[in-house]
C-alpha cells in the first residue's frame, strides 16, 4: 500500500527502497541505508540526493560525517503542490502551441486515404460515413440500374435502410440511373433528383463532401471509399458534366 502511493507520488523503485529504510532506521549514514535497502553502493548518493530534490529527505553534517533523515511529511505536500503547479503550467503551455502543431499536422497529412471493404457488411461500413455529413451537403449518386440487377440483400439495406435514413436525415440527392430503372421512381428517396443515362453498369459511384465511394458488384462486392477533396470534386465534375447530357 505505502510503496503504491510512493510510486503514485513520483518516486522511482529505488527511491522508494531508501526512503522506506530512512524511515525505519531515522538519521543514518549512508553505509547503514545501503545495507539496509539492498542496493549497488554506486547509486545510493545518487538516490539520496534525487529524494533531497524531492522533499522526501534530509541531510546534516556531524564531524565532516554525512547523516541523513526522512524530512518531515508536510514537506512532502509542498513538493505534491509544486508538482501541481508545474502540471498546470505545463498544460496551459500546450494549450498555447497546440492550434500550431494542430495546423502542422494538418498540413503534412497524407492528402487521400483510400480504404477497401469486401462484402455486404463493408459495404454497410462504408456507406455509413455518408449518413454522418450535414444535409446541406448534396449527395451525388451515378451508376445505379434496375432492381434485378442487384442482389436481394444488397437492394433491401439501399431501399430500406440506407434510403430511409437519407429522408430522414433531410439529404439533398442528386441520381444518374440507367435507363432500365427508369420506371422505378418510386423505389428512390421522396425528394431526389433524377435522370437517366442509356447505359448500365455493375459499377457505382457517390460522391459526398470530400468521400467518394465506388462499389463494384462482382462475385463478392467490393467498396473502394476515397477520402480526398480533389478527387472527389473531380468525381463531382464529372457527374454535373453528365446530368447536363442526360434525360429526365
Amino acid at each position: 500500500m505505502i510503496e503504491n502511493v510512493l510510486q503514485n507520488l513520483g518516486l522511482t523503485q529505488n527511491e522508494i527502497k531508501v526512503y522506506l529504510a530512512l524511515i525505519s532506521l531515522g538519521e543514518s549514514k549512508s553505509g547503514e541505508i545501503l545495507k539496509k535497502s539492498g542496493l549497488n553502493s554506486g547509486k545510493i548518493y545518487e538516490i539520496l540526493n534525487s529524494l533531497q530534490k524531492k522533499g522526501f529527505v534530509s541531510q546534516i553534517s556531524k564531524g565532516g560525517v554525512k547523516y541523513f533523515s526522512p524530512a518531515d511529511p508536510k514537506r512532502v505536500l509542498d513538493y505534491l503542490k509544486e508538482k501541481r503547479e508545474n502540471l498546470e503550467n505545463q498544460e496551459k503551455d500546450y494549450k498555447d502551441i497546440l492550434p500550431r502543431l494542430i495546423k502542422q499536422i494538418s498540413n503534412k497529412s497524407q492528402k487521400t486515404k483510400v480504404e477497401v471493404f469486401f462484402g455486404l457488411k463493408g459495404l454497410k461500413t462504408a456507406w455509413k460515413k455518408e449518413l454522418e455529413f450535414p444535409k446541406s451537403e448534396p449527395s451525388y449518386i451515378l451508376g445505379v440500374g434496375s432492381q434485378a440487377k442487384y442482389s436481394k440483400d444488397i437492394w433491401d439495406y439501399f431501399v430500406e435502410v440506407h434510403r430511409y435514413n437519407r429522408e430522414r436525415k433531410g439529404h439533398i440527392v442528386k441520381k444518374l440511373l440507367s435507363e432500365d430503372a427508369r420506371g422505378e421512381k418510386s423505389l428512390h428517396e421522396k425528394n431526389a433528383q433524377i435522370k437517366y443515362l442509356p447505359y448500365g453498369s455493375m459499377v457505382a459511384m457517390g460522391m459526398r463532401g470530400n468521400f467518394t465511394w465506388i462499389d463494384l458488384y462482382a462475385e463478392e462486392i467490393i467498396t473502394i471509399m476515397i477520402e480526398s477533396r480533389d478527387i472527389t470534386n473531380h468525381f463531382k465534375k464529372q457527374f454535373e458534366f453528365l446530368w447536363k447530357i442526360s434525360k429526365p
